[in-house]
């Protein structure tokens, strides 16, 4: 076990992880790679993790993945400040759910910077990829009430920025200070000073045996590089010191880098074909991308699927499936941080985006596509994050919207689901429906007789979808001020309303007791289904059962329809219930605790306050939908839930939403509803 780099298991499913050194490759044994790191770390199965850091830091890249794999894991993590979290190692630290410092302990928080050599375009370029590096390490610190524009202040000042625990607890960086852990006092100035400051605590000949520092890498600053000289002078030929030359190379390095990373290539491009190599078209493909340096692995995937795709014939239909790439990837998780932090899912640990206002989402999609905020204002890069034609932005907060909205449609509080049926339109044109209550009576076939053809009779009942809809807005003050509602509850109670027009649809059929194709009025006399004006009771329900049970179809044959829902005010709702549940008889007004109640159990009880505000004490029964036509609630293409588009705003500064639900409701089938007004 490597004294600076261990992971021991503790009692109670928790583990303990020590990171005592550089981090990433380093010319010091004392070493912590990502490779490493994430690889061992996956596969502990533990739910608590406590993980204590002692490091100067060391490569950007793999103190990211190692944060990530950390942020990733189940478990509720504890990350501790033994003695020094400098550099990168304080970005390890900042992946704790909780972060402790010794008292005694310190913290450094500072800008990457690299090395390179080139042209005046290359170092400006390289200038460049250092802001987006630290853009994207700004992220991690933000804690604290510190925003992203706080700590991409400390990362791009060019200055180290040193912290006692009582310093880091103040500013938000830490949650805890714990009591000092016994520390060796030493400190190795040579492995973390720059090279100007080298000289003073490394005799020229010790540097000499120093190895260049390896590509963003992170210390104190950038070193400014001696002017070359054309020769050497016998000091240095003696004694050179590669920090001194200027933008000094390993070219040793620079080759066993390079062989490594060929030899990665081969050795991915044969794992990828391996499955496939039995066949000679994908060998002498595979052979070709291994003999050419300048195909990744990614091209070579890429060929191999349009290899193997160019004769191959669409399934199921032509059906196309996608897998997600990085910028799905980005916009999910954005998503689910915004929902998170609305309150509309649960807190996922993992999510690195739970904590990010939406100025930092917008400033993050931008960054994704390489677009530069540099100089703007909130104003700008709000606009630039809404206008940028490959931003993910707009698309981001379309999702939430979209994902609030069905949230809401789908817990809305409604009740005509229960007793009516759903239909399928393909257009909006009024369509007709075939009555199947007429299909007659079977008969008698004699034998060697022919089986004769029923007639199933078209009842003349017409249904048409109509669109409902709303439009909202939300401008760039909004994401300014962090105005989670306006994408999230806005929507949600949209998509309320969505679902409560169609209901007042329905109910509204029952209440306006429009004509039927016959001419004649959904409940009446002469369709059978209007009971004279009884008090709700046992023996009321009782009468409206019978009524449907008596209702015949075209040829007399009597259909025995049952009594399903009771459908009511919300003011008889107690009573309703009371009839569906009781064991004894309810009367008008009291129980008769003698007589069994032979209704119960017999149907189910729909209260409704839609139904209150056209008479209290009007009530209705409703056969089975599954069974009998009831009322209808078609949809276009039988999309049942309402849709969200967008665009960019015109008559708004920022980007405008609109809900719209295409719906149609009617009554079918008069005989499989009843009323009793009163």
């Amino acid at each position: 076990m490597k004294p600076w780099y261990s992971i021991q298991a503790r009692a109670n499913k928790s583990a303990e992880v020590f990171i005592y050194g550089d981090i990433g490759p380093s010319w010091w044994e004392e070493t912590v790679t990502a490779k490493q790191f994430v690889a061992d770390i996956k596969d502990l199965d533990v739910d608590t993790l406590i993980v204590r850091v002692n490091s100067i830091g060391g490569s950007v890249p793999d103190g990211l993945a190692i944060f990530n794999a950390l942020k990733r894991h189940k478990a509720t993590i504890t990350t501790t400040n033994d003695g020094q979290a400098l550099s990168i190692a304080s970005l390890i630290l900042m992946a704790g759910d909780t972060i402790e410092m010794a008292d005694n302990a310190m913290l450094m928080i500072h800008a990457p910077w690299t090395y390179v050599a080139g042209n005046a375009q290359e170092l400006r370029d390289r200038a460049d990829l250092l802001d987006k590096w630290a853009e994207a390490m700004a992220g991690s610190y933000v804690r604290g009430g510190k925003t992203k524009d706080d700590v991409l202040a400390l990362l791009q000042d060019g200055q180290d920025h040193w912290y006692t625990a009582d310093e880091a607890k103040a500013e938000g960086f830490i949650d805890t200070i714990v009591a000092a852990i016994p520390m060796a006092a030493s400190f190795n100035q040579t492995r973390f000073t720059p090279p100007a400051a080298r000289r003073a605590v490394n005799p020229p000949a010790a540097a000499a045996a120093q190895p260049s520092v390896k590509e963003t890498r992170m210390t104190q600053q950038v070193p400014t590089p001696a002017a070359p000289t054309s020769a050497a002078t016998p000091t240095q030929a003696a004694a050179p010191d590669v920090f001194d030359t200027a933008l000094a190379i390993d070219v040793d390095d620079i080759k066993a880098q390079a062989l490594a990373g060929e030899t990665t290539r081969r050795n991915n491009i044969k794992a990828i074909a391996k499955p496939f190599m039995a066949r000679a078209d994908i060998a002498a493909l595979t052979n070709n991308a291994l003999d050419n340096s300048a195909t990744s692995v990614e091209t070579f995937r890429a060929q191999l699927l349009a290899h193997m795709g160019r004769d191959a014939q669409p399934l199921g239909g032509g059906l196309v499936m996608t897998i997600e790439d990085e910028n799905d990837k980005f916009r999910a998780a954005a998503v689910s941080g915004i929902m998170i932090r609305a309150g509309l899912t649960a807190n996922d640990t993992t999510n690195e985006f739970r904590g990010y206002s939406l100025m930092e989402l917008a400033r993050a999609s931008l960054a994704r596509k390489n677009i530069s905020t540099k100089g703007m204002d909130k104003m700008a890069v709000v606009a630039a994050a809404f206008t940028h034609g490959t931003s993910d932005f707009d698309n981001l907060l379309a999702d939430v919207a979209n994902k609030s909205m069905l949230k809401g449609y789908d817990e809305a509080d409604e009740t005509f689901q229960r007793w009516t049926s759903v239909g399928n339109l393909p257009d909006f044109k009024q369509a007709k429906r075939v009555d199947l209550n007429t299909f007659p009576a079977l008969l008698e076939v004699a034998p060697g007789a022919e089986y004769k053809y029923a007639t199933i009779g078209d009842r003349g009942e017409t249904i048409q979808l109509a669109t409902y809809g709303r439009m909202f807005s939300i401008n760039r003050q909004a994401i300014i001020n962090d105005d989670l509602d306006a994408f999230t509850r806005v929507p949600n109670k949209m998509g309320r309303a969505a679902i409560r027009t169609v209901g007042n649809l329905v109910y509204a059929v029952l209440t306006s007791n429009a004509a039927m194709a016959d001419g004649t009025a959904l409940f009446h006399a002469d369709h059978g289904n209007l009971l004279t004006g009884a008090v709700l009771s046992t023996t009321s329900v009782d009468a409206m059962d019978a009524a449907m049970a008596k209702q015949k179809d075209a040829t007399g044959n009597t259909l025995n329809i049952g009594l399903a829902y009771l459908i009511v005010p919300r003011a008889l709702k107690g009573l309703a219930m009371q009839i569906a549940n009781s064991e004894f008889e309810i009367g008008s007004a009291t129980r008769n605790n003698t007589t069994p109640n032979w209704m119960r159990g017999v149907f189910d009880v729909v209260a409704d306050a839609r139904l209150d505000a056209s008479s209290s004490s009007n009530w209705y029964g409703a056969a089975n939908p599954a069974l009998h036509d009831t009322i209808e609630v078609a949809y276009l293409d039988g999309n049942s839930a309402p849709t969200l588009e967008q665009q960019g705003g015109w008559t708004v500064d920022g980007v405008e939403f609109k809900v719209r639900i295409d719906a149609g409701v009617k009554a079918l089938d008069h005989r499989a509803m009843a009323k009793n007004p009163n």
